[in-house]
Formats: C-alpha cells, sequence, structure tokens
C-alpha cells in the first residue's frame, strides 16, 4: 500500500481469453481467444490471426503459452496449408529453447506428414491412421504425473509413460521454412491441477468487504470510489494463484498473501502490489511500492505491465519463504523472504505478516476500478 499526501490510500499489486469456465475436474479455459494473441508469447517467426484463426505464417520459432502447466487436458484442431511435405509440431511441459535451436528440446507431439501424432522421445507414443489429411484434425491431449494420452477425431490414438518435467510451456512449433504454414483453431485447456477461486457469477467464496465489489460480463470489478478488502474464505499456505487484471488509468490495488481478515494485509500479510505505477500520480513512488512488488519488502521489475485498457496475465506463487511474482510472462519478483528481511525490511518498518505460514488471498481496494477474472488457484505441498 501507499500514502499520498492528498490523504488517499493507495495499496497496490499482482491465457488468454473470455472468462473461465469451472468444471468439476480443473479449470478450463480457452487459450486462444480467437482475436489476438493475448496469452502467448511469439519468438522467432512470424504468427497471426486471420479469420479467428491462429496461422503459423513465417519463419523457424515457437509460439508459447506464457504459464507453465502440469497435469492438464488439451484440445485444438490443426490444419496444415501444404497438400504434402509439411512439417509442425505442438509441445507439452516444454522448457525454453537452449543455445541456437529456436525449439524445446522435448516434449514434442509431431505434426509432421507420414508420423502426426507421435510423441517423439517417449517410448509408445505412436499412433497413425487417424489423420485427414488436407483438412481440420482434433487433437486431444492428456498429461498426469509421467502418462501422456492423445485422441486423434475422437479414436485413441496411444497412451505413454515416461514423459518428463512436471511442468512446462504448451508451445506450438513454426518451422513454415521447410515445412509450411500451419493453422490452428480452438486451442482450450483444461488445468487439472487449478481449482476457481471466482464463478463468474457472484461473490460466492468470498468474505470481507463484498459490497465494494461487484460482478460484470463474468468479470470481479473493484469500481472507482468502491473497493476494501475482499477476502477468500478460506486459508492457503503454499500456492500458485493465476489472474488476469485490467488497469484503469492510475488504477490502484493489491493482493493480500497469507493475510488474516483484520489489520492492514501489508502488515498482517503480505501484498503484492497492482498499479498502474506508470501514472503521473506515481512517478515518485518507491521502488517497492511498483507495480507486482511485495509492499515494503521486495522491490518488482518494472517495465512488464501491457497499456491501461488492456488485459493483464498475473501468477504469484508462495512456496515456503520462497515467493515468486511472474507478470505476462516475465518473472519480476524472485525472493527468499528471510533474505530479503535480514538487517530489516525495506521500508524499515515492522511486517509481522513475513513469518505467517498461511492465511487468506484478498484483493485490497482503494478506489479505483480494477477488473479481475480468471482466478484460480492450485495448491502446493507444503515447504518443511
Amino acid at each position: 500500500m501507499l500514502f499520498v499526501r492528498t490523504t488517499v490510500w493507495i495499496g497496490f499489486l499482482l491465457l488468454a481469453s473470455t472468462a473461465g469456465a469451472a468444471e468439476n475436474a480443473g479449470y478450463r479455459t480457452a487459450l486462444f481467444n480467437g482475436k489476438d494473441l493475448d496469452g502467448w508469447v511469439v519468438t522467432g517467426c512470424d504468427a497471426v490471426v486471420e479469420n479467428r484463426v491462429l496461422l503459423l505464417k513465417a519463419g523457424d520459432g515457437l509460439v508459447r503459452t506464457n504459464e507453465r502447466h502440469g497435469d492438464f487436458v488439451l484440445e485444438l484442431d490443426w490444419k496444415a496449408r501444404r497438400d504434402s511435405n509439411y512439417d509442425s509440431g505442438i509441445y507439452i511441459r516444454a522448457d525454453l529453447p537452449v543455445g541456437k535451436s529456436p525449439w524445446p528440446a522435448r516434449n514434442q507431439i509431431n505434426l509432421k506428414e507420414g508420423d502426426e501424432g507421435h510423441l517423439l522421445g517417449v517410448a509408445g507414443g505412436q499412433g497413425a491412421g487417424k489423420i485427414k489429411r488436407g483438412d481440420w484434425n482434433h487433437f486431444k491431449i492428456t498429461a498426469k504425473g509421467d502418462t501422456a494420452e492423445l485422441e486423434i477425431n475422437g479414436a485413441k490414438a496411444w497412451s505413454a509413460t515416461g514423459l518428463n518435467n512436471v511442468d512446462g510451456y504448451i508451445a506450438l512449433q513454426s518451422e513454415v521454412d521447410g515445412g509450411g504454414q500451419f493453422e490452428f483453431r480452438n486451442i482450450e485447456l483444461t488445468d487439472l491441477d487449478y481449482k476457481p477461486l471466482f464463478n463468474g457469477h457472484d461473490l460466492a467464496g468470498w468474505i470481507g468487504d463484498t459490497k465494494g465489489y461487484a460482478v460484470e460480463d463474468g468479470s470481479l470489478v473493484c469500481p472507482q470510489d468502491g473497493g476494501g478488502n475482499l477476502y477468500t474464505e478460506g486459508e492457503f499456505s503454499d500456492f500458485s494463484f493465476r489472474f488476469d487484471f485490467k488497469l484503469s488509468s492510475g488504477g490502484n490495488n493489491g493482493v493480500g498473501i497469507r493475510t488474516p481478515t483484520k489489520g492492514d494485509a501489508a502488515y498482517v500479510g503480505l501484498e503484492v502490489q497492482i498499479l498502474d505505477d506508470g501514472a503521473d500520480a506515481y512517478k515518485s513512488i518507491h521502488p517497492w511500492q511498483a507495480h507486482g512488488s511485495i509492499y515494503g519488502i521486495v522491490p518488482a521489475k518494472r517495465g512488464f505491465l501491457k497499456p491501461v485498457g488492456e488485459w493483464n496475465h498475473e501468477e504469484i506463487i508462495a512456496k515456503g519463504r520462497r515467493m515468486i511474482v511472474i507478470l505476462n510472462g516475465t518473472m519480476i519478483v524472485n525472493a527468499d523472504l528471510d533474505v530479503a528481511a535480514r538487517g530489516g525490511t525495506i521500508d524499515h518498518k515492522p511486517h509481522p505478516g513475513l513469518t505467517n505460514e498461511k492465511g487468506h488471498i484478498g484483493f485490497l481496494g482503494h478506489g479505483a476500478r480494477i477488473e479481475f477474472r480468471n482466478m484460480r488457484i492450485k495448491e502446493l505441498a507444503m515447504s518443511n
């Protein structure tokens, strides 16, 4: 939070798509919205949206999600524009490319002519004869633990054990120079290890200043002149919390982490800033008050917010004493809380919430319009 001399209290903080719908098993959302490449990171190639289709247009490179995914069900349609000698691929649980290669080392499901659907490098991940050449094909890919499964056009192709990496990026391989252009559409993901924190309809599951927030078109909204502290009913210890947010000009809010419902969350818990820190009103703020910072404790890297009025994607990971904040695919905070507070906090104030092992997650509104959607959480095994 931030105190400005105008006596306005200002707090702060922390794929792509329409508000995700919750299912009993996991959290389902559209990875591709059919309008633009929001939620994707494009490297080394030219990817565009044409007629609600994601087109790999030119170059050798990668179009990947800005978040890593562990256990999931991925469904999509693909079509090669070439009649023959086509080649592309779908990566699951992939790391970033290393060295001069434009592509990750693993795990690729091939889209090369004759090998469509083969999981490279894993025994048992081969299946053939189910592709409709020159037409749209539907893949349903399931990854759970070290097992992966593929259905092609509704028919089981294979089930294979030996999948490496507990999580990683989902990516589309652009190999246009040698393999031709490819089209993708209807890219839907169910994260099996996440659950929704917001149902898109009302404030069920939330407590606190519920009158200071509203639900509009599937989004949770802190209105202008609204706000207050809105908390989850449940408490969380170690977790990954993912959400989208959209700032108004001068927008200001915060995410409470491991906080009780009484007291100033920036001190009795932890507060991750949500702030239009490029606004004129905030030119003189301290580094530890910028967007994504852990208020009073850890400053965040700046320059990764999207322009006001666009949706941003953020992930907050709390794992024992480690806190990570990832904004639009870039890690802007990676801190050991004990190290950060050694010798005293950066704002020279007591932060008893530093020692909390669990608490509520909250939105800490301060009279500025902010919109939130796609809120989901994955609980992690507690650290020793």
